[in-house]
Formats: structure tokens, C-alpha cells, sequence
């Protein structure tokens, strides 16, 4: 990367945009205690933020021997931060306003620790240039995160033996470029330790992420088999967890498959003017625009409750005053038609300034993408696959998916009840991100990511009782239905009690987002 990266740092610096979630301090902590050992280390940490990890370091080196004997690098891209980085550090030490992936061992000499935390910052937010050469660069393939690539580049730094100790997103777990990038790590190190937290961190900066720690030993002296992940609190000690409730989670994961392996998840319909283009039933009469003129849509996670939707019942939450009908003129050719007037309250400045407005021809014309199931955004609970019995859509503040060809519609129960399922919420619960007010968010990412169990003979009865059973806002006893149709036939006879244990964690689970 260049000074023209958009990664850079600039006079508007934008920690959040950038991925960077400072480290508290008793993470901190956690990463010197593991990396520092004899005390007189040389570190390097990439991306030292405010210098948390610098500072915890050289307070470790001190402990050890009455005043700091490690020597750290640090560097980081935005230069603001230089000073206070550099207040932290012990004597020889040095701190750089550097992009770490333009960084090379030739102008720094080899470490024996990397302490990082590196920038969070997802695949999209990257500029497409860019990725296309980090990703030929370090032989990266996927939707990869920032932090991979601080990862696998930190690799040169490392003397024979070294270690890294450094904080990555939980959802590495999930995805298959996070697997990839573990499996990377495992085959350069003799030892590696996952440690996943048992609550969101309290980042500096109030960022929402689950992290999860990486601690990889023995560089180029072995090689070892990815770890399974072991839980912590925040405060660096072993959270008291049930090995069975981890065991059998893990196992149904095993025999799961990504939600993108089966469907092609995207946004839904963007109108460009909700205002205008969503209506209820009374505000269609009133302004005489036809019933042919609209159609029904999804536009919020209240209008599917449950696990089916049709046309109807969109048409009945018109009625009740829910803007669930979207205009949809076939002409505004007639001077005076109710869908012309309507059209008409999106003034020519605003037709010329909206980017949607400009990319549709006629601009009025909302496209809705083929839609056989809608997965809901934002969520109180877990998430669900709603399929859909008519031709309806969503708009974007839901997720459209169309199954692949031959995904019949037994599998398409089948896969709704595996989301619903207690195995479905509580991998939604790790996959998700807290939104404001305690919800449960889902970027179209995280949702193909969501692991999905297969099918078994018969679904049918189940899905229709479940469907049932959320109407009439039984949402427990619908998850009940989904866990003896989908996770019953693989766990076997013991499978009550794995699902009570694994119920435990999603009811913890759920009262740390909801902040209880």
C-alpha cells in the first residue's frame, strides 16, 4: 500500500472506519503476560493505536526486573498518535508512523514477539485496488479482513522460535478465510491457543466486536493442528464453562454448512424515497392510486413474525396502516394519475442528487431482486429465514435469498428451522454484531457465514408447527420444534441435555448483548 491508500490516517481520522478498537487494558495485560517472558524481548507491535500494548509490554519487563528491559518497535499510520505511543516506551525503543503492510525486516532487524492488535477493518471497506494486491500479495483468497494480512505479514518479523500474541475477530471462527488464515498460523507454529471471550470487551473506543485471542508459539520449530478455542473473561481468567455444551456445539458445527453454500444472500430493494414509494392501504386510496399500480413488500422484520409470508398477509398489514405496499407504475405517462401526483412529491433536485435515481432508467422504476426467503437484519433474538409463498420482496433493510437450483422446499424448511434452532441462535449470537440498544445486526457477511445443519427425511409437520408457534409468539416453544426436527437426529438420544447446556450460553449470551 501507498500514502494514497485509503487506509491511510487523515486530518478527519476515523478510528471506527479504520478497524481500530483500542485494547483495554486487561487484554493488554493478557497479551504482554504471554509474549514477554524473560523480560528482555525484542517487540514489535504493527499497529500501536493509543499504546496499550506497548505499555503493557514494558510494564511486564519491569515487573520482572525493576525497570524495562524490552526493546519495542511500534509503529502505526496515523501520526497523531506518534507522540503518546512514543511516552510509553522504554529506553532504544521507537515509535513510527508507518502503514505496517509497507513495513520490511530489512530496515527493522527480527523480533522475538509480535503484540498486536491489528485494524478490524472488513474486505469491503477496502479499496478494490488494494485488495486485488494484498490478496495476490499474501496468496488470499475470500472476503479476508484487514487483520489477516497483518497477521501472515508479521510472519517475516519473527526470529526462529518467536511468537505472536495478538487479538482477531471471533467471527474468524466462521468464516473460511478465517479457518484459512488459522490453519496459515498452525502450520508455522509448534504451538497456538485460541482464547475466545465470554463477553464483548470494553474497547477504548466503544466498539462492538467479540474478540478473540491468538497466541501462536514456536515460529518455524513445528507445526500443530488448529486448537479448538477455549473461554475467558475479560479480566484474564478461565471462564467456568461446560466442555460438554463446547463439545457438542462443535460437533454440530462440524456437520453443518454456510448458509452461502445453499442460497445467494443480497440486499433488498432500494426505493431511493421510502416516504414516497411505501404505502399503506389508506394512503393508496386516498391519493386513487390503483391496486395494479403497487405490490406487496417486506419493508421492516415485523412484517414476518414467523416463517412463512404471502401476499395477503402483507395486504392485511396495509390495511392496518403498515406501509407494506411499494408503487410500482408500469407508466406515469398519464398527466394527473394518482402514481404520477405521488412521484411528483421527489422534487427534480433531489432526482438529480439520489445515486439510485440515477442508476434506474425510467429513475421511478424500484427494482425488487428474486426473493424465495427474506432473512431478517436486525433481530431481538436470533435470527430467521422466512420463506415466502408468493412473488414479494424486501426492501434493504432486510436480506433477500434465492436458494441454488434443486434446493427443494423441504431443505428450504429445513434450513429456516436449523436457523431457529438453539444451535442456529446461539451461532447467531457469536456470528452477529450488537447494534445500538442491544440488537442483534447481521451484514449480509456475517449472515452467509451462519452455519446451517442438513436435512433430515421429513421437516414438514415441524415447520408448519413452528410456523404456528411464532405467530402466536411462542418464539421458545418454536425453537423447541426446530431443536427435535433438526438437532434431535444428529446428537442422538442425548440430545435434550446437549441442547439444555447449549441453552445456558445462548440465554448468557443474550443478556451480555442486551446489556442485563
Amino acid at each position: 500500500m501507498n500514502q494514497d491508500s485509503p487506509l491511510i490516517a487523515d486530518p478527519f481520522y476515523d478510528p471506527k472506519r479504520l478497524g481500530a478498537f483500542y485494547t483495554p487494558t486487561t487484554i493488554a495485560d493478557m497479551l504482554a503476560e504471554w509474549a514477554v517472558r524473560s523480560g528482555y524481548e525484542r517487540v514489535l507491535e504493527p499497529s500501536a493505536g493509543e499504546g496499550a500494548l506497548v505499555k503493557a509490554a514494558s510494564n511486564r519487563s519491569a515487573q520482572m526486573h525493576g525497570t524495562p528491559r524490552v526493546t519495542i518497535l511500534a509503529c502505526d499510520i496515523n501520526r497523531s498518535v506518534i507522540p503518546t505511543i512514543a511516552s510509553h516506551l522504554p529506553e532504544n525503543s521507537e515509535a513510527i508512523e508507518k502503514d505496517f503492510l509497507d513495513l520490511e525486516p530489512t530496515s527493522t532487524g527480527l523480533f522475538d514477539a509480535v503484540i498486536a492488535n491489528p485494524p478490524f477493518t472488513r474486505n469491503h471497506a477496502i479499496s478494490g485496488e488494494i485488495r486485488v494486491e494484498i490478496r495476490r500479495r499474501f496468496q488470499v483468497s475470500g472476503a479476508a479482513g484487514l487483520w489477516v494480512y497483518f497477521i501472515l505479514h508479521s510472519f517475516k518479523f519473527l526470529k526462529v522460535g518467536g511468537k505472536i500474541a495478538a487479538v482477531i475477530p471471533a467471527a474468524a471462527l466462521f468464516s473460511n478465510y478465517g479457518r484459512e488464515a488459522l490453519e496459515r498460523v498452525s502450520e508455522q507454529f509448534s504451538t497456538v491457543e485460541l482464547r475466545e471471550f465470554n463477553k464483548n470487551p470494553a474497547w477504548v473506543n466503544n466498539a462492538d466486536e467479540r474478540g478473540l485471542l491468538l497466541l501462536a508459539g514456536g515460529f518455524r520449530q513445528g507445526s500443530c493442528a488448529t486448537p479448538q478455542r477455549t473461554k475467558w473473561t475479560t479480566t484474564g481468567a478461565v471462564a467456568e464453562v461446560d466442555p460438554a455444551s463446547d463439545a457438542e456445539f462443535q460437533f454440530l458445527l462440524r456437520c453443518s454448512h454456510r448458509l452461502e453454500k445453499i442460497a445467494k444472500i443480497s440486499i433488498g430493494a432500494v426505493t431511493g424515497h421510502n416516504l414516497v414509494f411505501l404505502l399503506d392501504e389508506e394512503t393508496r386510496r386516498r391519493h386513487g392510486i390503483p391496486p395494479s399500480e403497487v405490490r406487496p413488500i417486506v419493508s421492516r422484520a415485523r412484517h414476518v413474525p414467523a416463517l412463512t409470508v404471502g401476499a395477503a398477509s402483507l395486504r392485511r398489514l396495509a390495511a392496518a396502516g403498515e406501509r407494506t405496499l411499494l408503487l410500482s407504475p408500469q407508466s406515469i405517462d398519464e398527466r394527473g394519475s394518482g402514481s404520477r401526483k405521488q412521484l411528483a412529491r421527489i422534487n427534480a433536485q433531489r432526482r438529480r442528487t439520489t445515486r439510485w435515481f440515477q442508476k434506474r432508467n425510467p429513475w421511478w422504476r424500484v427494482s425488487v431482486p428474486e426473493c424465495q426467503a427474506i432473512f431478517t437484519y436486525m433481530n431481538d433474538k436470533g435470527p430467521r429465514l422466512v420463506l415466502q409463498n408468493d412473488d414479494i420482496g424486501c426492501t434493504n433493510t432486510l436480506h433477500c435469498v434465492t436458494f441454488i437450483a434443486g434446493f427443494s422446499r423441504r431443505e428450504q424448511e429445513a434450513a429456516s428451522l436449523s436457523l431457529l434452532s438453539t444451535f442456529g441462535q446461539l451461532a447467531g449470537e457469536i456470528l452477529g454484531r450488537r447494534y445500538g440498544g442491544g440488537v442483534l445486526k447481521f451484514e449480509l457477511k456475517d449472515a452467509r457465514g451462519l452455519p446451517i445443519l442438513p436435512a433430515p427425511s421429513d421437516v414438514g409437520t415441524a415447520f408448519s408447527e413452528a410456523d404456528v408457534a411464532l405467530q402466536n409468539g411462542n418464539h421458545s416453544l418454536a425453537t423447541e420444534i426446530a431443536d427435535r426436527a433438526i438437532v434431535a437426529p444428529i446428537l442422538g438420544p442425548g440430545w435434550l441435555k446437549a441442547v439444555a447446556r447449549m441453552r445456558v450460553e445462548l440465554a448468557d449470551r443474550r443478556k451480555t448483548r442486551r446489556g442485563c
